[in-house]
């Protein structure tokens, strides 16, 4: 996260505290993640302020470090990210011209030039999530100007192997015009992202800096989203689409209304959002609106709203998102509860604000890269996330949202490889929710691996999944290294999965939201039952799923 800087004075944490949201701005963007999202950038500042070496205001001090960073097999420059050490105070080096991301690493152009100490130093590259990491060391204590160049080899192109990664979830605030377009510019390709969808919210009075509804505003005439994939990144529009009935508590939720022709209004919905209005409008309603135009629906930050189940059941949303600002609920809450009901459910993430993540979630696409079809490669459920590892699975040769299915219990194979930069501990296959295989990582010359291939045997109906498990390393940007698959599902004589007791859970949460709502809501007369419907459909919906014959039954 961050911007670039006008002023070699600035030390680190100022230049981060003035460009970014500051802790109470966070706290009233996006309440599902206010906590967590707030302790880790408290951490992530004292970090970087511990760490950083102030730049000196002598400029006789200073050397002219020019930095080429290039792809090891083409000779191409790429935009990358850069971390420079004195090794003689053993402290990180402020670059205040360039775009800070977390633990002081940079965001940078192919070739940049870039003002440090004239010492002993330690320079560090990376491009995206996909090169290993280059180091190189230089003395600058006799020079005024240098060149080092990198050779960043990829231990996995994703791009090669027909996939592209996109970021569905994405605003900026309290930067200028020009800052914000050149971060756009810049730092969606030093991650080696493919498509990054900018969207456009509403919350009074903060929304007079949030900059990036300016950008999206003029995208409607093909302006300046169209401008930035020149640059290479594929841009498209979006919005956040929310309620909330108080700044720190849950509402009806938030979700993403991606490639729209126009804005679904009203953007934002309720007084805790508004400071004015009622609570009388769900989320639905402008959910279908958008369906009607076209769009691709998301829903945000994991289980967190109280319409999440009912736009599920009803069959209205098109991808789950996770981590995209917070982990409400993680892979049981927000993904496992639905497949368990037989529902096919695609997995999404994105960053929120700022991308202070690699967070993307891949899809497989064939020729030209555009928004049309990136999106509907994201519903069909051929997607899988991550921040830091790469993931290729199948089974019986089918691919990642692709159902099997079994005239009777039988064997299946399964193929799954797991590949990063930075040691994920094993790669995991899920049945159902439950992990039923498990192979350990390895260093494999400078990065890491896992790789399965053995027959399961299928007995019942569900689904299958690859991932890697939580709380096992994070990646350069200081985030818990997470990914996951969405499933391949399986058939079995003609029935899907269908856990029962989840959908009586999931109508005894709808019951206890319902009662949430008459209690907290604002409402003119008639409008607290439009809202409660949507919730009774859900009802309706579940019961009918319980109501179901199958067979044993």
């Amino acid at each position: 996260m961050g911007c670039c800087l006008g002023s070699y004075r600035s030390v680190l944490l100022l230049a981060i505290i003035t460009l970014l949201p500051s802790y109470s701005d966070l706290a009233e963007a996006h309440e599902s993640s206010r906590a967590a999202f707030e302790a880790s950038r408290r951490v992530a500042l004292a970090k970087a302020q511990e760490d950083a070496e102030q730049t000196s205001e002598r400029v006789s001090e200073f050397a002219e470090l020019s930095v080429e960073l290039q792809d090891a097999e083409s000779g191409k420059l790429l935009p990358g990210l850069i971390r420079v050490t004195n090794l003689e105070t053993g402290k990180v080096v402020e670059i205040s011209e360039e775009i800070h991301r977390e633990l002081n690493w940079y965001s940078v152009a192919g070739r940049s030039v870039v003002k440090v100490p004239r010492a002993k130093l330690r320079v560090e590259a990376i491009h995206g999530i996909e090169t290993q990491r280059t180091s190189e060391e230089i003395d600058l204590t006799e020079r005024t100007e240098a060149t080092l160049r990198f050779k960043l080899k990829r231990f996995y192109d994703p791009r090669d192997r027909g996939v592209v990664g996109g970021n569905t979830h994405l605003h900026l605030m309290k930067l200028s015009y020009e800052a914000a377009m050149r971060y756009l510019e810049l730092v969606p390709k030093s991650d080696g992202l493919d498509v990054v969808f900018l969207s456009h919210l509403r919350r009074m009075p903060d929304e007079r800096t949030y900059i990036s509804n300016l950008i999206v505003e003029k995208s409607f005439d093909g302006g300046e989203l169209a401008k930035l994939t020149e640059y290479g990144t594929v841009f498209g529009n979006g919005e956040e689409h929310r309620h909330n009935f108080e700044s720190n508590s849950e509402g009806y939720g938030h979700v993403m209304l991606l490639n729209l022709k126009k804005l679904i209004r009203p953007i934002s919905i309720g007084p805790g959002i508004m400071k004015s209005g009622t609570d009388g409008m769900p989320v639905q309603r402008g959910i279908s609106e958008a369906r009607e135009e076209g769009a691709t629906v998301v829903w945000c930050h994991g289980r967190y709203g109280m319409e999440d189940v009912p736009n599920w059941v009803a069959g209205l949303l098109d991808a789950q998102n996770i981590f995209d600002g917070g982990s409400s609920g993680g892979y049981d809450g927000s993904f496992y509860k639905y497949l368990n009901l037989g529902m096919k459910v695609p997995f999404s993430t994105g960053t929120d604000w700022f991308m202070y993540d690699f967070s993307r979630v891949y899809v497989p696409i064939e020729g030209a890269v555009t928004v049309e079809k990136w999106l509907e490669q994201l519903a069909a459920g051929r997607s899988y996330i991550t921040n830091g590892t790469f993931l290729e699975f199948e089974v019986d040769g089918r691919k990642i949202g692709q159902t099997i299915s079994l005239d009777s219990p039988a064997k299946v194979n399964v193929r799954g490889l797991a590949l990063g930069r930075n040691d994920f501990g094993s790669v995991e296959l899920v049945f159902n929710g439950e992990v039923v295989h498990e192979v350990k990582s390895s260093d494999v010359e400078g990065s890491f691996a896992a790789e399965m291939n053995f027959d399961f045997s299928v007995t019942e109906p569900g689904w299958l999944a690859l991932r890697i498990p939580r709380d096992v390393g994070k990646n350069e940007l200081d985030n818990e290294l997470f990914a996951h698959t969405s499933p391949v599902y399986v058939e079995l004589a003609g029935e899907q999965v269908f856990q029962p007791q989840v959908a009586r859970m999931l109508i005894k949460e709808i019951e206890q939201n319902m009662n949430k709502i008459s209690e907290g809501g604002i409402f003119d007369p008639g409008e607290e039952e439009t809202v409660l419907e949507v919730h009774r459909q859900g009802i309706v919906g579940l019961e009918r799923l319980l109501d179901e014959p199958r067979t044993g039954e």
